[in-house]
């Protein structure tokens, strides 16, 4: 949404005078940084439009769902509405090798469990209860097996089921047995039905998907109005009517509007906080997941109609987050649109009242110096340490507008905060590692290591050059394979990231003997910054070629050196 732009970058050099020889520093002390910084905030998520708990603390005060709604976004109606799009399609997977699923029977149902399964455009196949059936792309087909048989392959393949007695349990892997455990031993149970899926119906896919590598994608499209809502797992389903009313109408606002296909997913929506967390049946199923359907059908008139928000008429994207510091933030403060006059700042002091549990009403991150050094050269920015940090200005909503920082050098760099700025107030929440842009305080650490950068001596100040920094690699990736193997064996996979970062999503490459490099898998970093993986030799002679990649922000976009194996 924003486009780079070059920081503001002011940097003066400490001019430092000493009486008498200059002759030795031998008994100079060493010029040490903090190892690390603890930041103190407020609130969680980008802090536009409603505030979860904000919406909880004004429902307990005694505010309707339309009162919340309308107060977060300004100048908006409520209103009942003709849904414009009926069903909606539901990104549950992408990227993956291989899909498993089995049907299950409800609980406190009988006879439910099975599912039909068509693959292109053939007649439908009777899965029976409790079986698994996997999917796989060969030769860039859908293929689907089940009880050890192959069933056939299309390029989708459709799944349906009865509602009333059946949900869909639905995992993955980067082979058929690691997909097929994805889907543990137990059937479904209350607090114990994740990867559920109750409503609609399941495509799965195989195609380029936004890359070069063909994969699966698993879709569920469903009605918008009511079944999609029931498996949005936002909220906790025990908080007060008005706040779960409130929610819905938001949730569905916001899907309202997702209405063109999504390429990388097959779908209009993602079941992520990307756009909102979809949790399927587990939502309906848990503590209290009665009162979270009851609100939603509280917003409904009938399937066709339901209530949404609108400006001017319209259904707006109803953008929320979790909790504020104490105001919402004005878009145009975080993303820069100019077109969303109801998404400006107003007061939310309910994320922070004691009565909504908020959690982060106040949090302590912290964050090393490593890290920081890396996080900062990720994003084109060049420092060799940091001596001290702080937010020199706020937006009137609490959010910061302006980061200064120096090193032990005596360099000061002042940076805006902003939409299209190189530290968007987005990135300042992965740059810190932080929750919010609503920061109160950075300190230091209260122990201390080496500089990186040598204390300058009775230099003249001078500033930089005004250049736009040149984003450099932060990191290294390493990767470790066998030199060969036998047919048909496991090939053990393994490497790390330098730093030792957790967290690191790893793209995994294969090429078999001179063709095109081919996905095989993602894995992510443990706290020591490593990650494995296993993958089959195949029954064929020949020479495997792999490598691993990143785009991880801390470290910048990467890829490994070659690993070649033979398959003997």
């Amino acid at each position: 949404m924003s486009k780079a732009r070059k920081p503001l970058l002011t940097i003066g050099i400490a001019v430092c005078l000493f009486g008498g020889s200059l002759t030795s520093a031998q008994g100079a002390d060493p010029v040490t940084v903090p190892a690390g910084f603890t930041i103190l905030g407020s609130g969680y998520g980008h802090g536009i439009g409603l505030s979860q708990y904000g919406a909880q603390g004004m429902a307990l005060a005694g505010k309707t769902a339309t009162e919340i709604l309308t107060w977060y976004y300004q100048g908006t109606t409520v209103d009942a509405i003709a849904v414009p799009n009926a069903n909606i399609r539901v990104g549950l997977i992408q990227d993956k090798t291989f899909v498993a699923l089995r049907g299950e029977i409800i609980p406190g149902t009988t006879g439910g469990g099975a599912i039909n399964v068509v693959i292109g455009s053939n007649s439908a196949q009777v899965i029976a209860a409790g079986v698994v059936a996997t999917f796989t792309t060969v030769a860039g087909l859908t293929q689907v097996s089940a009880n050890g048989i192959v069933l056939g392959s299309g390029t989708t393949v459709s799944i349906t089921w009865d509602k009333a007695v059946t949900v869909i349990n639905v995992g993955s892997g980067t082979d058929a047995t690691l997909a097929s455990a994805s889907l543990g031993t137990t059937t479904c149970a209350a607090n114990n039905c994740s990867r559920r899926y109750k409503y609609g119906s399941l495509e799965i896919s195989s195609g380029l998907f936004g890359d070069s590598v063909a994969d699966l994608v698993v879709v569920n499209t469903l009605r918008l109005s009511d079944e999609y809502l029931y498996g949005l797992g936002e909220v906790p389903s025990s908080w007060a009517d008005a706040a779960l009313q409130a929610q819905a109408i938001a949730g569905r606002s916001y899907a309202i509007n997702k209405t063109s296909n999504v390429t990388d997913c097959n779908c209009q929506i993602y079941a992520t906080t990307v756009d909102q967390a979809f949790s399927g049946y587990s939502k309906e199923i848990g503590t209290s997941g009665d009162r979270w359907v009851a609100a939603v059908n509280a917003t409904i008139v009938d399937v066709n109609t339901a209530y949404a928000v609108q400006y001017n008429g319209a259904p707006i994207s109803t953008y929320y987050s979790s909790s504020t510091g104490g105001k919402s933030q004005d878009v145009r403060e975080v993303w820069g649109a100019t077109n969303l006059p109801y998404l400006i700042s107003v007061d939310d002091p309910w994320s922070l009242v004691a009565d909504v549990n908020n959690a982060n009403s106040a949090w302590t991150d912290s964050i090393d110096q490593a890290t920081l050094v890396a996080n900062l050269l990720a994003i084109g920015i060049v420092i060799a340490d940091v001596k001290t940090i702080s937010v020199s200005e706020k937006y009137s909503s609490g959010g910061a507008s302006k980061l200064a920082l120096s090193d032990s050098a005596g360099n000061i760099y002042n940076f805006t905060v902003g939409p299209s700025q190189t530290i968007t107030p987005d990135r300042l929440r992965t740059l810190l590692g932080v929750k919010s842009t609503y920061i109160s305080s950075i300190e230091p650490g209260l122990t201390s290591v080496p500089a990186t950068t040598p204390a300058i001596v009775a230099v003249p100040a001078a500033p930089l050059p005004a250049a736009k920094p040149v984003a450099s690699v932060a990191g290294k990736l390493a990767l470790s394979a066998p030199n060969s193997v036998k047919r048909n064996k496991n090939i053990n996979l393994s490497g790390s990231v330098t730093p030792h970062l957790s967290g690191v999503v790893v793209t995994i490459e294969r090429r078999i003997g001179s063709g095109s490099w081919k996905k095989l898998g993602t894995v992510t970093t443990n706290k020591a910054g490593q990650w494995q993986l296993t993958a089959k030799s195949g029954s064929k002679k020949t020479t495997l070629s792999y490598r691993v990649k990143t785009s991880d922000a801390r470290l910048g976009k990467i890829t490994s050196a070659t690993k070649k194996l033979s398959v003997k």
